[in-house]
């Protein structure tokens, strides 16, 4: 289950050219993106209300999408604009009416409202800290579902394991808390692993409030970002396919003295490496039983999983609160 009532970044706008339909599994349904000769978006049910043929194997004419089947036209809020077989002057019925999605697009992704329609929406978020940084992006299909993507990006005593041969070479097995503060649908934690030397980690509530920037912050639903350095981040963009399936966003940011052309050529090199790093979390990720993740699934927790189960918990939380409120009550929002 999704949380309901949020923004969920989806695609990449790049994905999704002028004129062609684009078909896709997204927030656990069949959905058409496309574009009319301006450039404007359009997020549908794949479906057309005439005889369930597949929009996205229709076209663009005349700023409406084509159903292939029978060249029903519909505009992008979803209206039947043309029924050929009724010729033009004929009266539309109105039941002829595809479901739109709530779209926007931002920081070069296509953002989809999951829920109850709004008259006013909240605003995209994102991550506060990526002006000036020029960025590279990857995208790798998971048979995976959200959830367990979401926590092996918040394992912090995992790393020394699964990445012995890369990020965690160092074999900083010891984690001292860690540090993890939960507020406005941001999850930020600072990681202060080091090699075990005798002594027992530091539990999370004798660690002092952080004075600096957090090493990870995950910002519901599906954004994660990793602090690597002043000049190096790296984003990750879960995007929920179907439950157990999801296409992970992995983006390389880097803020460096060179031309911008340059800059992102780097952070396309440095993407090898993070397809190769994320590559060795999948047989791991992928062979956790039940495909979804909750607090009472009979897993056992330790204080390194602290940042675990406090996303399961505000996962749970938002999702209960949402589904406690009445229909009209979520629409007026």
């Amino acid at each position: 289950m999704l949380i309901p009532d949020r923004w969920y970044a989806v695609l990449e706008s790049r994905e999704v050219s002028k004129g062609k339909p684009l078909g896709v599994r997204r927030l656990g349904a069949s959905l058409v993106f496309w574009r009319d000769h301006n450039g404007q978006l359009s997020v549908m049910t794949d479906r057309c209300p005439h005889r369930s043929s597949q929009l996205s194997l229709g076209r663009v004419v005349n700023g409406c999408i084509q159903c292939p089947f029978h060249g029903f036209e519909f505009a992008g809020d979803g209206t039947c604009q043309l029924v050929p077989a009724n010729g033009r002057a004929a009266k539309i019925p109105k039941i002829l009416q595809c479901e739109v999605y709530p779209s926007q697009e931002a920081y070069g992704f296509i953002w989809v409202w999951y829920g109850e329609t709004r008259e006013a929406y909240p605003p995209i978020p994102w991550f506060v800290d990526l002006e000036g940084f020029d960025c590279a992006t990857i995208r790798k299909a998971w048979d995976v579902d959200l959830t367990r993507a979401v926590e092996g990006l918040l394992d912090v005593s995992h790393l020394p394991f699964v990445h012995s041969r890369t990020i965690g070479r160092d074999q900083l097995t010891l984690v001292n808390g860690p540090y993890t503060t939960l507020e406005d649908d941001i999850l930020k934690v600072w990681v202060t692993n080091q090699p075990d030397e005798g002594l027992p980690a530091v539990k999370p509530s004798q660690l002092p409030p952080a004075d600096s920037e957090p090493t990870i912050e995950f910002r519901f639903p599906n954004l994660w970002r990793l602090r690597i350095s002043d000049r190096v981040r790296a984003v990750n963009v879960i995007a929920p396919v179907d439950e157990g399936q999801c296409v992970i966003y992995l983006q390389s940011y880097l803020k460096l003295p060179l031309p911008p052309v340059l800059t992102r050529l780097m952070a396309r090199i440095s993407n090898v490496f993070n397809r190769y790093v994320l590559s060795e979390d999948y047989p791991v990720i992928r062979s956790q039983t039940p495909k979804v993740a909750d607090l009472d699934i009979g897993e056992r927790y330790i204080p390194a999983d602290r940042p675990i189960a406090l996303y399961l918990q505000h996962r749970r939380d938002l999702i209960e609160n949402a589904n406690a409120l009445p229909r009209t009550a979520q629409t007026l929002l």
